[in-house]
């Protein structure tokens, strides 16, 4: 991390590196272990390696040399040993139905999974959520033992979430010096239109089931997996990745104080077959690695599959690190602070203003972030950003994510 006292003319003036979809598919060599930047977390801020193909274990003994923890992501539901004869497949409506084999095929992945720095569930499904259409089925009705539809759905939500909610405390039984999350559900489940220009109160009807279904999952795990793999190489992705934390954390904090941990992907999602397979721009890479620490989340796992690659796998891995390496300088800083922002990203996002989170560290000491993605590669903005009782200018370097120390209204530029 170095720390540069500039002015914002001054650092408007800096040549930017290109951000574009073209430029992730160039030909730049892949890099190796050897030119990666070393991390060290403090102040309970984490970052974590999940990538599983080639070599996976040399490369999780060589992320973990470089800074990074390791996960057990369990594919909870899978009978691989008996050749998915006993696969646990949800019916999608009646949760009381889970199979005979529900308990025996969970627990025995579990015994089979080696622990490591923290436990991930992943169990992936949906179901109906139209409890008044299921109060009429009286098989469904039979299985609740419920005397009224607000009853029922409050019987139905809870019985879904022991699908989830079991396999953690299993785990918490088998490894208890473990901390244990599940990759499904979310308090607010990841979500990019139903955000995108919307009102605070449209984005909350469209995610109020969510908060049912976890109020009975928090108990059981120990920090809350929000994913923001990207789906579109567009400016909006910041701020969806940001306002999806943002959410979470909100919601979180409503039920426990329990991390929120972002899982983070860099390749586009495959569902957007244009775009599958490719990795992510640099602008979205060195957004991914900063951005969610500022949005609340304790930490960010890095999560890939590449059974054909050579490890570390990723072109943009060295932009993803070194932009890491900044938020590790001020890892017991960011722990410790305070957020103060003046409006929810979704604002900013539909306004397609730059975006700005802030990190109160005391009176006059604030930690800054700036983007705006908006704006060309070679172009710069000067923001300003409200510290306490000052307007502090910044600048902002084309689609880069920017960090400042403001102190008594000066800021220094974080490199």
């Amino acid at each position: 991390m170095r720390i540069c006292f500039l002015t914002a003319a001054t650092l408007a003036l800096f040549t930017c590196l290109p951000c574009s979809a073209a430029d992730s598919a160039d030909t730049r060599a892949l890099p190796t272990w050897n030119d990666l930047p070393s991390i060290h977390m403090k102040g309970r801020l984490r970052a974590f390696w999940n990538v599983g193909g080639r070599d996976r274990e040399a490369n999780e003994l060589a992320a973990a040399d470089h800074g990074l923890e390791s996960v057990a992501l369990l594919n909870t539901y899978s009978d691989y040993p008996g050749r998915q004869k006993e696969k646990i497949v949800p019916a999608g409506s009646n949760p009381w139905d889970k199979p005979p084999f529900f308990e025996r095929i969970v627990r025995r992945n579990i015994d089979a999974t080696t622990p490591k720095a923290i436990f991930v569930h992943d169990v992936e499904f949906h179901f109906e959520e139209d409890t008044d259409a299921l109060w009429t089925n009286p098989v469904i009705r039979a299985a609740s033992h419920a005397t009224s539809p607000r009853a029922f759905r409050d019987a139905y939500y809870r019985e879904w979430a022991s699908w989830f909610a079991l396999p953690c405390q299993w785990a918490k039984e088998k490894y208890p010096d473990t901390p244990v999350g599940i990759y499904g559900p979310q308090p607010f489940r990841r979500d990019y239109w139903g955000v995108a220009g919307k009102e605070a109160r449209q984005i909350d009807g469209t995610h109020k089931t969510d908060a049912e279904l976890w109020q009975h999952i928090a108990p059981a795990v120990d920090f809350c997996v929000a994913s923001i793999y990207c789906f579109y190489d567009d400016p909006g992705s910041v701020y969806y990745m940001g306002a999806n934390v943002e959410e979470n954390v909100q919601r979180m904090r409503a039920c426990s104080d329990k991390p929120v941990y972002a899982y983070l992907w860099l390749r586009y999602h495959d569902s957007n077959a244009k775009l599958k397979d490719q990795e992510v721009a640099d602008y979205l890479a060195e957004a991914m690695a900063v951005l969610p620490y500022f949005c609340g989340a304790r930490a960010t796992v890095l999560w890939g599959w590449e059974p054909k690659g050579q490890g570390p796998y990723y072109r943009t891995l060295p932009v993803f690190m070194r932009s890491l390496t900044r938020v590790a300088g001020l890892s017991e800083e960011i722990a410790r602070a305070t957020p103060l922002n003046d409006a929810p990203i979704h604002a900013a996002w539909k306004a397609k203003a730059p975006l700005i989170r802030k990190l109160r560290i005391s009176g006059s000491d604030w930690l800054v972030l700036a983007t705006h993605p908006w704006q060309a590669d070679t172009a710069a903005t000067n923001v300003i950003a409200r510290c306490g009782t000052l307007d502090v200018p910044l600048a902002i370097r084309g689609k880069h994510t920017e960090i400042y120390r403001v102190t008594n209204g000066h800021a220094a530029h974080i490199d």
